[in-house]
Parts: C-alpha cells; structure tokens; sequence
C-alpha cells in the first residue's frame, strides 16, 4: 500500500467519525461548557493524531511529562463511544487493525507506554458532577474490555511483555514493567482467546528469569479459563520438581485456586504432598493449605499420614540461615492453616482424629492435632476421652509432651484455655497416672511460656488447692498434685515463680483444712521460696524484695502455732519449722563460714525466734542462717517438750530431711550432741537402775540376743525400759500430774532412736557400732503367763500389756532397719525379724481379748482420729441412732458400723473444724486414720476398734532377702524361714503398688480402699526412680527364692503322682510358700509393668532387669540384645507355670508374662501366653475341703484370664467359638442340676463363673472384631472375609440367644454394650462388602442377613424387658441400640435397592416380646379381653418358626402394632 492510499484511508475516517459526532451530537442538548473545557486541556500527549483525536472524542486524554491521563466521562461511556466509532466505520473491521497499530505506535514511546498502564484520574470537570469521584482503569485495561479490539492488542501487549521479560536491568525509572502489564491482563471481564494468551505465559515460564516467573504464576488463575485448568496444574506441577524451591510457595498457591476434577486433584495432591520434607519452612503453610483444600474422604488418609510423617522432622531442623523467629512463624501459619482445614472439614477431623486413636506410636504433631481439635466446637470431649486411653495404653507419655512444648511453645500459647482444660481434665480424675500428666502440663505451660501465663498457671494451682473441699486430704487429690507442681516449680523456675510470691503466700491461709502431708508441701514450697537462694547468686539476689514478704509471714505464723496450745497447731508449727531447718542449714546455701567455720551460738537467744535486721532485705548472711536454723531448733525442744506426740513428729520429720537432704555439718554436730545423750538416759537401763519385780503386772526381760559372760556376774544387763515407762506413764496420767509430764515418754522412743541412726549416718565423727548394743538387749514386757490371765485384769492392765506389746513391735521394726545393711551383724537382724513375728502374735493374741484398746500413736504425719476417742466415749448413747441409721441389726454390728462410718469420714474433715477444742492432756493419745494393709500374722477378723498400725520398714531392709531359705525345722542363724519371707514380701509388694505407677488403672472397691499415708511416708522420700533402682537390684534375689518355692512344689507334685491339690498343698508351710510365690509374680510384675520402662530414661534400667531376669538361663546375658533378652525372660518365667498350685499364683504368674510380652509383642510369646491362660482355665483350683473355689476375686480373676487367654494368640474367633458353644453350653444344658453344672473342658466355668464368661467372651468378640481386615483385591481374599463376619454373626446368635435361658442383669447389660458394638462395626465394614459384592454372592448374603436378624429381634426383646423392668441401667442402652438398629435396617434397604433388589426388601408388623418370647399385651388387647372374659397372654411361636416371606432379607422391627407398649418400644 502507498502512501497517497494511506492518507486517502485517513481521510475517509475523519469523514466518517465526523458525520457519526455529528449524529449524535444532534440528539444531545446544545452545546456548553464541557466542550469548551475539553478544548482548554493542555499537555496532551503526542502521538498519531488519528489515534489522540479518536481517544479525546471518545473522552480520554493522554497527556506528556508528569501529568496523569485524564478521562472526562464513565469509563462504560468512553467504551461505548469508541467501540461505536470503531464498528460503524465503513472500513470495519480494518479500522480496528489500524487502530490497534496507531496505539501500538504510540506506545513505543515508554514513557506513553508506562502512563498507559497506570490508573487515569478523573477531568475537573468531572469531579464537580455526582460521577464517581475515584482513580479510573488505566488506557490498556479500559481497551483489553472492548472485545473488538482486545485480540489484536493482546497479542501487542504480549509482546511488549516478553521484551520487558528479557531485560536483565530494571527501568530507570524502577518501573516493574512485567508486573505492570500482568496487572492489566489478570481479571478482565472476558478473555476473548484464553488459549493464545496461557500459550504465551507458559512459554514464558522456560525462559525468564525467577521474578518474572513468580509473576506470571501468580497471575496464571485470573487469566486461565476453565478449560485450560488441567492443563496449567499439571505444567505447574512438573515444575515443582524442576525448578527451584523460591517458586514452591506460588505454584501452591495457584494451584489452590485452579478449579480441577476431583482425580486430577487428588493425583496432584498426592504430588505435592511427597514433597513436604524438601520445600523450605516458608513454604510449608502454603503446602498445607492446599493439599488440605477441598480433599476427598477416599485420600484424607494418606496425606495425613504423610503429613503427620514429617511435620516434626521439618521443624526441628534449625537451619542456620533461618532465625528462630523465621521458624515460630512457620509453625503459626502451618498450626493455623491446619486448624481452619479441620473446621472446613469434618472427614478431615474425625479422620485424623481415628488415625491418632488406632496409632501405637505418638508424635509431637500428634499432640499437637490434639490440641487443635478440642478448640474445635463439639471435639473436647472426645479429645479428652483419646488422650486418657492414650496415657493409659503409655503411648502418650511425660516426654512426648514435654517434648511437644519445647518445639510448639510458640504455636501452643494460643491454645492456653485448651491445655488448662485438657490438664484439669486430667488432674482432676483419681487415676495418679492420669494426674501425674495434668501435673506436667501445668509445669510445662509455666516453663514455655510468658509472665502473664505463668500468673494463669499459679493462680489455677492455688484454686485446685483452695477449692480442694472434702477430698482435699487425698493422697491422690488435685490439691496434692498441685502442690507437688508448685514444688518442683519452685526447684526449676526459683527466679520466675517468686515473682508471684503475692499469690503464693496465701496458701496459709488453707492450712487449716489440709492434711498434714499436704501442710508439709506447703511449709517447704514457702520456705525454699523465702529462702531457697546464697548470697552469691546474684541474680536471685536481685529478686530477695519478692520472697521477703514470705520469710516474715512464714516465720510469724510458725511462732504463732508452736506458741498455740492446740497439738494440731503444733504439728504444723513443726512442719514449718523443718522446712525452713532444711533450707537455711543447706550445705550449698551457707557457703562458706566466716572465722573459724562455726557459727557462734551465742549471738541467739535459744527460746526466741526472730528476724534480724539483715534479714528484711530478704537475704541472710551464712552465719545468721544457721543461727536462725539453731533458734529454730531451740524454740521447737522449748515449744514441745510437754507433748510427746509433736516431739515425736519432730523427731520424724527431722530424721527424714536429713535422710533425703543435706544439713551443714555444724547443725549436724549440735544435734548429735543432743540426740545420743537422751536416748541413752531416757530410755536405756540396766537391772540396777530399774527393778522389775516391784510392778503389779509380772514382766521379765524377753528377746534378748546378747548374754552376759559367766565370768563377769557383776556386769548387770542392760535392756530397754519398756513395760515399767508405759506403767508409770499410765500412772500420772490417773492422776493427771502436770508437773511431770515432761518426763520421757515411750511415744517418743522410736522417733528418738530412729533420728539417732539417720544423724549417726549423716554424721562423719560418728557411726553404727556406737550404739550396736542396742541391737541385741533385752526388751522389759509382761511375761508370757499374763496372756492367759489377761480377761481377769482390769481394763487399764489390759491396756498396758497391749501397749507393750505394741511399743515392742515397732521397736524391733526399727532396729531393723538400722542394722539391716550391716553383714556382720545380719543374724541378729534376722533374728529381730522372727522377733517381730512372735511379738504381733502375741499382741493379737491379747487384742482379740481387748478389741476397745486405742493403740497408741506409732506415726505421726496424719490425721488424728479424734473422732475415734469421742466415739468411744458417746459410744453406747449412739447405738440406737446408728442402728436406725444404718438398718444393721446386734450389738456387735452398731459397733463395727459406727467404727467404719467414723474411719472414713475423718480424712476428708479438717482437724481444726470437725472436731471440739480440747486441752493437751485430754489430746495426749491420738491415734491416726491411715491403718497398715493386711500384714503376716494378722487375724482376718476385726480384733479391734479402731485402725492398727506400724512403724515402716525402710528400702534398706528388703538386703535381708539375700538371705536363703530355709525349708526344714532348723534354726539356721542366717537364714530365712517361710514366715519372715512372707513377711518381707508381703511390704515390698505393697511399696511397690503404692511408688510405681502402671498404666492399668486400680480396681479399689470404696470401702476397702487402702489407706492413704499409711506405711509409706518413709517411701515417699524417695523418688520413682529410685525406688525403681532398688527394687531390680533385687530381681536376683527374688528369682533365687522363686526357684526354691518352685523346687518345693514340684517335689510335693511328684510325691502326690501329679496331683495339684494334694493334702500336702494345704499345710501350713505349703500355704506361706504359695502365698510368697504369688507375691514374688505380683512383685516382678509390677516393676515390669511400670510406665517410666516406656520412656527413654527407663530403658537402660528395664535392659538391666531384663539381663537378671535372663541371666538365669542364659550364659550370655551381658552381651545379649534387648530383643534376645525379651524372649529369654519370657521363657524362664513361663517354665514356672507346672509348679503354680493356686490361682492366685495363676493370675499373677499370667500377669507376668502379659508385661513381658507387652515390651516384646511377637506373635509366637502371644501364642504362647495364650496357651499358658488355657491350661489355667481348664485347670480344677479347689480349696483344702475340696470345694471349688469362689468369692468376687476369683470371679474378677476368671474374667480377666478368659481376655487373656481369647485376646492373645491366633484364631481368636475359633477359641471364643470353643469357649460359646462348648464350655458355656454345658453349663447352660446341666443347669438346674444339683452335680455336673461344671464344664468338662473348661473346668473353671461353671454356673457362679458363668456371667463372668459370658462378659470376657463378648469383650473378646468385639475386639476381634475390630482386628478383621478389609477385603483385598483377589476374590479368594473376599471369601475369607465374608467368611469371617459369617462367624461373626453365628457367634453373636449365639450369644444373644443366653438371655432366653439366662436373664441375669449383667448379662443383658453385656447383651445391649457389646451387642451394639458388633452390629456397629458390621454396619461399618461387612456392609461395604456386601455392596461390592452382593452380585456374586447374592444368596450368601441374604443368609447372613437373616441371621443378623434374628441377634437385631433378641435385643429387641431385651430392650422391651428393661422398659417394662423400670431398669435405669438397662434403659441408657436402649437409645444407642435402636439407633443402630434403625441405621442398619436402612442401609440393607438401600443396597437392596441399588442392585434392582427392593422387592426382596418386604417390610411388616413385629410383635413386641419379652425375653421368653411371650407377646407383651397392649392397653387395646387386654381390653377386649376384659370384655370378653379371662384375659390370657397370647403367646407367639419362637422367632426362628415365625411366619415370614422366602424373599425377605429384613424386617423393620420398629414398626409394630400402634400400641402403648409399641410407643414405649419407638423412644429414641
């Protein structure tokens, strides 16, 4: 084309684009001033002038320099008018073409190109008029909307794209010209040729550089039609493993928004999600996001796993290039972005929730998923429900959680009001396991996180222990735990919790209704926060001004109760005052001395107690530390001296701080000085100091080991002075005299001697052959003749002899326990130990004739059973009451009831409101709640009113069972005869019970629960750990003597021709070895069932008893692995299973084996431990009269043998099918029958064991049930499982089918629990199956329906009888059951009709029944009987004989007859 043709087309335009204004202009008003504004603009840019006149008409205004386009009119009115001038041009559509080069020439100029593409500001004129007053699109923008012209521009601005891609440097301006343009072309209206454009941009992709890439990803989803989504997804995909990690985060975020199939998407999820571990931490937020958008329930599973994989390993990868605050972002948002995926969707959170449930292996991320979902609005309880079994099953233990605060502690402050409910969840429950973990996360909250959660945790600790109420004396209570919190709080975090000393401070105020173990925790919490820092720390220092506040409230109050003249105040005051003894005498704390070392105790008065003038800054020079812990000591003899029973407590208290803790030599000095020479002069005398023959009650000297030689008659011999002080004791107190009563008293002599030993341990100048004497001297106590003339003295003689008896008891515990380490000196202990036998017989011996005696006070740290002595007292006036009261009938069951009301009402009250103020001679003798549990030698009838107790046997003592037993009539010096290893065992197996905590909870009936202080004070010192150590140190021991009693038995078998229940198994050396074999399993079972063993810091100690335990058969233990020392150990224990002869024995040695196999769960020790539970339960155990045994305990023993024994093994389904229709059935069929009601396969299952198999069967039907895997993909594997739930189904029939025969309560409370579980799990897993495939096995399932049926109409017979019983227990099951029932009952309908069946599905009225099949009447029926005569019930045939179609797969039972008593069956 020339030139001339090209101004010929010129001017053909203008012709034309004037006669069009023109048109127009000629129906508008007449001109005004906005064509004479428009007219007036200056600056307007240069350029064709075709292209800036066509623009100006049209109402945009380009203009030079810094000036912004300009546009005068609408944005859809400038459109309109130029897309008007545009197509009514006769040169149409070539006036388009050249109006896009026009435009194209006039954007080679960049400065016109840049102003093009940012926003055009609005004319003057413009803004005076009501037109919207904002920035208007810019010139490319308004352009790209005219579709006429948007092709041939797009392809122009593409262009000028790719050139500004290609450019290495940015515009001098610092334009980004790239970013510029893709802002124009992302979210047009319309796209007229989607395709060229996504061309272009992908082609882009492979040769620009990162930044440009970045942007055309991220503005691929505003440009890229519906149709090309698949397309650009799987481009961008392949990408993410092609280039480099910096495009991760957009691609994620595009492919977000890209709208793809459902197949397409998930296959890209599954992509994306593999590359977790390589993207970097910023990226992983954006990662989560997306493969947890719009996921499908068929794929939740797999990428949670995945996830769940590697979202911990990714965050503890401490880059160095990425700053902890870099990573704490990283966690919010991926923390954040999980949360809002779980509330979006349900499957994702039920999914992940069953995920973690079924899992035997927690991590940090599972906890944390936890924590995020009981936020989430109807989770908490089931949350809280998973995390209680999961500490339980110790697969949730302390440091998982610890764990998971130290790398969430950033993410985990947002979830504060989660982790204190999930704590005070777990805190508040009874279980000390349970607790034990609350504990931990209150701990771990104030360790991670800041000030004003920290206040939070305090003040919720204070609250558990103010608003305690009547459990607060609980040994397991949330007060106890708190307590303990703040505690170990106070050891770690001294600088962070004195900071909030306001708040501890008040706990003072709560003394008053706590226990005096509780009080205890509280003094030593308050006095290592007043004083719990040196001198030299000088960042402790720093914060002396918080814990001075404590010091001067702590010792005010600790004056005040020492000064009171109420004992209850001065145990507490004496608590106090060794906390703070503890703390200002420690070793590290003092530092060094001034002068010579020792402190002056010149300087402080010994009957005052005061804060010096150093003090009030709150810190303490070392010399007035331990001056003030000597003022402290001083003020306590001064304070106590008149009552023996808080002298004692001193006594006790002191001798275990310097047990545990360590005390500055020089206070250790002091108190030797004291100790040792009032012992001696208080209670040791020699025969002529004391005669004995002068008293009215005839005494000799007894258990004496040392003689005095025949060459030295002169020596007399020295003994303790037992029987004559408590004489004389009993002697002022008739005659109440004041004036002596500080003389000694025997209520201290065991707190005495015991403080002696600990300060003669702890005291390097002094050791044990100081005072060796006293193990062996006589004892001063009523001869043997007065146990026979004891009913002929008065009740005060009665009185004195058993408190002879019962100081001489506790007095050879002691000396036990201070000689037992010593080797040469290991017969006369074991001699003392024989001793302590012989004595306890005696005492019960004389109790059994004195059952009102109140024992005197042995320990001390507990509750005074006041209210014991005031029953005693009022006793008589209240027999009536309490024979109303409680409905008991006899004088001797008033007694017991009232004994047993006031034994547990007393530990829950407070001693200071329970109770009526009285003076110190009338509190003199306290006794104290806590009672001994079942010792060797005690009766098994109740000898006494009130609860009997001893001293305790140290940790140390349980050296004696390296000793050997003795099995024959001799008296070896050094051995151990059965009763003093029945002795020892019985109180280790109890410490252990009570210090090493199990994952499976304790069974306790509420009136035989075990005390809650008793016997174990002297444990509690030590912590599990070390009570751990100790007790597999004696694993060789114990095997050693488990070997022995082993060799006995099996001795006794062979002599009986292989009878277990011989005449010679029920002697009485028989009974003591079986019961110290039993409690030899129960002893190892309970260290290797410890919960610490699942941890990494009980691994090394478990590997340790482990090589004893294997040792035994094994040459080369020490060099074993811990999987070959599993099995070996497995193996020895198994063997004894021949030698067991009670089933006592049984159950513990079964036990045994189940926490060996549960640290090593290898299919074969399953088998094997299964068949060692068979051979058991086929066994006859019957007792020495030849009767089967009975009674609760053997019952609850069978129970859990039976799970044992079904849940453990291989074919789970043909043992319980042996057990169902054989063991059971033979009971079932001879019941009724006075012989034979004993199954002959099953020996132990006869008709008083029968619910207890019937429920162990059930249980173990549901958890084998829950074991069936899915079909796989092979028809044959379809078979087997179809197979399975067909036995399944035979298996509930014929459980369910008992109640016809068997209507006990337990038993149909079993039918409707465990009932409903199996149908659940069919209607979950069997009817998919059936779904797939119904069509091959089409009458194979109709059978197995109907034998469905007939389970589904024998529970509802059962629920119609627990309406018609008014049973409330009954009835809660009824909802859960119809519900399944109904869903099921749609869901084989459903099936049905979807493979063309529904005419098999025939629907009709069921007959409401009760358990016998009988027809359960309406208000309707009987009425008609009424009128018709004698009403008679109508009885139905047996529901395997009811009428029904040859077609029919289901009946819906729920729709009956509309009657009263069919209503009553429709309630939800």
């Amino acid at each position: 084309m020339n030139r001339s043709n090209v101004t010929r087309k010129r001017a053909t335009m203008m012709l034309d684009f004037d006669d069009e204004d023109d048109n127009i202009l000629g129906a508008l008003p007449p001109p005004n001033a906005k064509k004479r504004k428009e007219e007036d603009i200056d600056n307007l840019a240069t350029g064709p002038d075709d292209f800036i006149k066509t623009l100006t008409e049209a109402g945009f205004h380009p203009r030079t320099g810094n000036l912004p386009n300009l546009l005068s009119v609408q944005q859809f009115e400038f459109q309109q008018s130029l897309r008007e001038n545009l197509t009514t041009s006769v040169h149409y559509p070539r006036s388009i073409e050249f109006f896009v080069s026009e435009c194209d020439t006039f954007f080679n100029n960049r400065d016109n190109f840049i102003k093009a593409l940012h926003l055009t500001e609005n004319s003057g004129d413009q803004e005076t008029s009501n037109a919207i007053t904002l920035p208007q699109d810019s010139l490319v923008r308004l352009l790209l909307q005219i579709d006429e012209i948007q092709t041939k521009l797009m392809a122009t601005i593409l262009k000028r794209f790719t050139k500004a891609a290609k450019e290495e440097r940015p515009l001098a301006t610092g334009v980004n010209l790239p970013s510029l343009i893709l802002s124009q072309i992302a979210w047009l209206n319309r796209i007229v040729d989607p395709v060229h454009v996504v061309d272009t941009l992908l082609d882009l992709l492979n040769s620009s550089s990162s930044t440009i890439r970045k942007e055309i990803i991220s503005c691929l989803p505003s440009v890229v039609g519906d149709k090309e989504n698949i397309r650009v997804a799987f481009v961008l995909c392949g990408m993410l493993d092609e280039t480099n990690n910096s495009l991760t985060a957009a691609i994620l975020d595009v492919l977000g928004d890209l709208s793809l199939p459902v197949d397409e998407a998930a296959e890209i999820r599954q992509k994306v999600v593999k590359r977790l571990p390589n993207v970097p931490l910023e990226t992983v937020p954006v990662l989560l996001a997306f493969v947890f958008k719009r996921i499908k329930p068929d794929e939740t599973l797999s990428i949670i796993k995945e996830v769940g994989l590697h979202f911990d390993k990714i965050f503890k990868k401490r880059h160095e290039r990425v700053s902890k605050d870099t990573v704490n972002d990283c966690i919010s948002l991926s923390t954040e972005s999980i949360q809002n995926s779980m509330i979006g969707s349900k499957s994702l959170a039920d999914t992940w929730l069953k995920e973690i449930q079924s899992k035997t292996e927690l991590t940090c991320s599972d906890m944390l998923v936890l924590v995020i979902q009981h936020k989430i609005s109807g989770r908490r309880p089931e949350v809280e429900l998973t995390i209680r079994k999961k500490i339980r099953s110790e697969k949730l233990t302390t440091e998982l959680v610890k764990e998971t605060f130290k790398l969430y502690d950033c993410v985990l402050k947002n979830y504060f009001e989660q982790l204190c409910a999930i704590a005070d969840n777990l805190i508040l429950t009874s279980d000390p396991l349970l607790a034990l973990h609350g504990s931990v996360f209150f701990q771990e909250m104030f360790v991670h996180f800041d000030e004003f959660y920290q206040q939070e945790v305090v003040q919720a600790l204070i609250q558990y222990v103010s608003c305690a109420g009547h459990n607060s004396s609980s040994n397991n209570s949330p007060a106890t735990a708190a307590l303990i919190v703040l505690q170990e709080l106070a050891d770690a975090n001294w600088n962070h919790l004195v900071r909030f000393s306001a708040f501890i401070v008040s706990l003072l105020e709560y003394i008053e209704y706590m226990a005096l173990p509780q009080v205890k925790r509280v003094m030593e919490l308050l006095a290592k926060m007043a004083y719990g820092f040196s001198m030299t720390d000088e960042t402790k220092v720093r914060l002396a001004s918080f814990s001075a506040s404590i010091q001067s409230e702590l010792l005010m109050i600790i004056k005040k109760q020492l000064a009171g003249k109420q004992v209850e105040y001065q145990r507490m005051g004496i608590l106090g005052s060794v906390a703070l003894i503890h703390v200002l005498a420690n070793p590290e704390l003092v530092g060094e001395l001034s002068g010579n070392g020792q402190f002056s105790q010149s300087s402080q008065s010994s009957s005052s107690l005061t804060i010096t003038d150093t003090s009030r800054s709150g810190v303490l020079q070392s010399d007035q530390r331990l001056i003030q812990a000597k003022a402290i000591i001083d003020i306590v003899n001064a304070s106590t001296k008149h009552v023996p029973e808080v002298t004692a407590l001193f006594m006790d208290e002191m001798a275990s701080t310097s047990l545990v803790h360590d005390i500055h030599p020089s206070l250790h000095s002091y108190l030797y000085d004291g100790v040792s020479e009032k012992f001696q002069e208080h209670f040791v005398v020699d025969e002529t100091e004391q005669q004995i023959d002068i008293f009215q009650i005839p005494l000799s000297l007894q258990y004496g080991l040392d003689t005095v030689e025949e060459d030295t008659p002169s020596v007399a011999m020295v003994f303790l002075n037992i029987a004559p002080m408590a004489i004389k004791e009993q002697i002022r107190k008739d005659k109440r005299d004041r004036e002596s009563a500080n003389q000694p008293s025997l209520t201290t002599l065991m707190s005495h001697f015991r403080l002696l030993r600990n300060t003669i341990d702890s005291f390097e100048e002094a050791n044990l052959e100081d005072i060796d004497a006293l193990l062996g001297c006589a004892l001063c106590l009523p001869t043997d003749e007065v146990m026979d003339d004891l009913e002929r003295m008065s009740q005060t003689d009665k009185d004195i002899v058993c408190r002879c008896y019962f100081y001489g008891i506790n007095w050879c515990i002691e000396v036990i326990n201070t000689f037992a380490r010593s080797k040469p000196m290991r017969a006369k202990v074991i001699q003392r130990l024989r001793d302590v036998v012989d004595l306890k017989k005696k005492f019960y011996r004389v109790l059994a004739k004195n059952s009102s005696f109140m024992p005197p006070p042995s320990v001390f740290l507990g509750e005074p059973a006041r209210a014991l002595k005031e029953k005693s007292k009022s006793g008589p006036k209240k027999k009536g009451a309490a024979s109303k009261k409680g409905g008991t009938k006899g004088k001797g069951s008033n007694k017991v009831n009232s004994q047993n009301d006031t034994t547990l009402a007393t530990p829950n009250k407070s001693i200071l409101h329970s109770t009526p103020r009285e003076s110190i001679s009338e509190v003199s003798k306290f006794d104290f709640v806590p009672s001994q549990p079942g010792k060797v030698g005690e009766p098994d009838m109740v000898v006494s009113t009130y609860p009997i107790h001893f001293r305790e046997l140290d940790l140390s003592v349980f050296v004696l069972l390296s000793s050997t037993l003795e099995l024959t009539e001799n008296d070896a010096t050094t051995a151990l005869k059965p009763t003093d290893l029945e002795l020892l065992l019985g109180d280790l197996a109890a410490k252990l019970e009570h210090k090493l905590l199990t994952a499976a909870p304790k069974r306790r009936f509420p009136l035989k629960q075990e005390s809650e202080y008793d016997s174990f004070l002297m444990l509690d010192l030590y912590i599990p750990m070390e009570v751990a150590k100790r007790s597999v140190s004696l694993i060789r021991r114990l095997t050693t003597h488990l070997e022995a009693i082993s060799g006995y038995f099996q001795q006794l078998i062979e002599m009986s021709d292989g009878m277990l229940d011989g005449p010679e198994m029920f002697t009485e050396l028989a009974q003591r070895l079986g019961n110290s074999y039993t409690l030899i399993f129960r002893i190892l079972n309970r260290i290797f069932s410890w919960h610490e063993f699942q941890k990494s810091t009980g691994a090394p100690l478990l590997e340790d008893a482990l090589k004893f335990i294997a040792g035994r058969v094994r040459d080369d233990a020490k060099t074993a692995n811990i999987e070959e020392l599993q099995v070996s150990s497995f193996d020895y224990i198994e063997k004894f299973s021949s030698s067991v002869t009670s089933f006592a024995c049984a159950v513990e040695h079964v036990q045994l084996l189940v926490s060996l196999y549960n640290h090593h769960p290898e299919p074969e020790l399953s088998e094997r431990l299964a068949t060692v539970a068979e051979g058991y339960l086929k066994r006859s155990w019957n007792t020495a009269d030849g009767e089967s045994n009975k009674g609760s305990k053997f019952n609850r023993d069978i129970e859990n043998m039976i799970q044992i024994y079904l849940l453990h093994g291989s074919n789970g389904f043909g043992k319980l099918e042996d057990i169902i229709t054989n063991a059971m059935a033979e009971v079932i069929q001879s019941d009724g029958r006075e012989s034979g009601s004993e199954s002959e396969s099953f020996r132990t299952c006869n008709k008083a064991t029968f619910t207890f198999y019937f429920r162990a069967a059930f249980v173990a039907l549901v958890e084998n049930v829950k074991k069936i895997p899915g079909p796989g993909a092979s028809p044959r594997s379809v078979k087997e499982t179809f197979k399975t739930w067909e036995k399944v189904v035979y298996l509930l029939n014929q459980l369910v089918e008992t109640v016809k025969t068997n209507d006990k309560r337990s038993i149909l409370i079993s039918c409707l629990k465990h009932g409903r579980l199996v149908i659940e799990f069919f209607y979950k897993s069997a009817m998919p199956l059936l779904d797939k495939q119904f069509k091959n096995i089409k009458e194979e399932s109709q059978e197995l329906l109907k034998n469905l049926q007939k389970s589904t109409r024998t529970l509802q017979n059962v629920c119609n009888h627990a309406k018609i019983s008014s049973d409330q227990t009954l009835a809660a099951n009824i909802p859960a059951m119809t519900r399944i029932r109904e869903a099921i009952f749609y869901r084989v309908k459903h099936m049905l009709a979807a493979h063309g069946c529904a005419e098999a599905f025939w629907i009709g009225n069921l007959k409401n029944k009760n358990l016998k099949g009988q027809e359960i009447l309406s208000q309707g029926s009987t009425a008609e009987s009424d009128d018709g005569g004698q009403v008679q019930n109508a009885s139905s045939e047996d529901d395997d004989t009811e009428e029904e179609d040859d077609d029919v797969t289901v009946l819906r039972e729920n729709i009956a007859e509309p009657s009263d008593s069919d209503s009553r069956s429709r309630e939800y």
